[in-house]
């Protein structure tokens, strides 16, 4: 830990450049006015660190057992990097330690937390991805992962094509990525593991789906829904290797509450999908301040916290911990 560099107040403001840039190089800077401490400069990774750790100490109820969560639905454009990333920092501003994997080679979520800023970024290197877990028939470690504000991210990159290739030709490896999940649990005491999977009913989306003990389903439009018995056949295929996989939670995901689609939509889903899984609040659809976070490469929950859309991912934290009978 690098020694704290000790200010007296009145010469704070003229070094205030140089203590910036060194706090964001990981120096802590310490305030002083009449030798008692005032106030901290710290990086912006300290800062959530802390935030992490005092959510933690006063969390009342936390998990007993790692709860795995797969964010699925096999039609593209309805919104599960978004919720994948916006439960992660949802449940990590709560206490709970959180895992992130992006199993998407698109790698939207990684990009999103800007994790791809240049060639020779750590996510970029095809070692940081989860690939290698199954190159041989018994997996190996996964790699460090790499944390971001309150969150370890385990990225993608198109290197996780070779994931799909090596699973085309060896289904057996399919379980690989659960077996390498259980070895990092063993190791790490995360409360909750989320994967953001690609979409399409690939051999690949079967292992990242075996990885789970959970699915929930974003849907934002009828297209949606439409395939749902891919997901329940995924299922049949994946519980050999997950016995407890199943549907947990429908989020009704970018409503446009005064609209007639998505009305219909929502009364659609009462009327045929309650008895499959609960449905949770819906999320509204708001560009503005989605479009502002992603610009800022930061979540929505933090990135605006008192905005509306803000509130409707917590609401759906809220629905998903007491769907799996954790006190909010």
């Amino acid at each position: 830990m690098p020694e704290i560099d000790v200010l007296k107040s009145a010469e704070f403001r003229a070094q205030l450049p140089r203590v910036l840039r060194d706090a964001q190089a990981g120096q802590p800077a310490l305030i002083e006015q009449y030798n008692r401490p005032i106030a901290a400069v710290i990086s912006t990774s300290d800062f959530w660190l802390l935030q992490h750790v005092k959510a933690r100490a006063t969390q009342e109820n936390p998990m007993q057992v790692p709860i795995r969560l797969a964010v699925s639905n096999i039609s593209g454009g309805e919104g599960k990097t978004t919720l994948a990333r916006e439960l992660a920092f949802a449940l990590s501003g709560r206490g709970y330690k959180v895992a992130l994997f992006d199993l998407d080679p698109q790698a939207s979520l990684t990009k999103g937390l800007g994790l791809h800023t240049s060639a020779d970024a750590p996510a970029m290197r095809p070692e940081s991805t989860v690939t290698a877990v199954f190159r041989t028939d018994q997996p190996g470690a996964l790699p460090a992962p790499i944390h971001i504000r309150g969150v370890d991210v385990w990225p993608a990159n198109d290197t996780l094509g070779e994931a799909e290739g090596i699973l085309m030709g060896d289904f057996t490896r399919v379980e690989n990525l659960r077996l390498a999940v259980d070895d990092l649990l063993e190791k790490n005491p995360y409360d909750v593991v989320i994967f953001d999977c690609k979409p399409q009913r690939t051999n690949f989306l079967a292992a990242s789906i075996a990885a789970a003990d959970h699915i929930i389903l974003p849907v934002s439009g009828m297209k949606g829904v439409e395939n749902t018995d891919q997901i329940a056949k995924l299922l049949r295929t994946v519980r050999p290797y997950s016995p407890k996989i199943a549907l947990r939670l429908i989020v009704p995901n970018r409503m446009k509450a005064q609209t007639r689609h998505h009305k219909n939509l929502l009364a659609f889903l009462d009327e045929n999908y309650r008895q499959f899984a609960p449905i949770s609040r819906p999320v509204r659809d708001s560009t503005a301040v989605v479009g502002s976070a992603a610009e800022s490469r930061e979540s929505v929950v933090q990135h605006a916290p008192n905005s509306e859309v803000a509130s409707d991912f917590q609401a759906v934290a809220d629905d998903l911990l007491s769907v799996l009978g954790v006190s909010a």
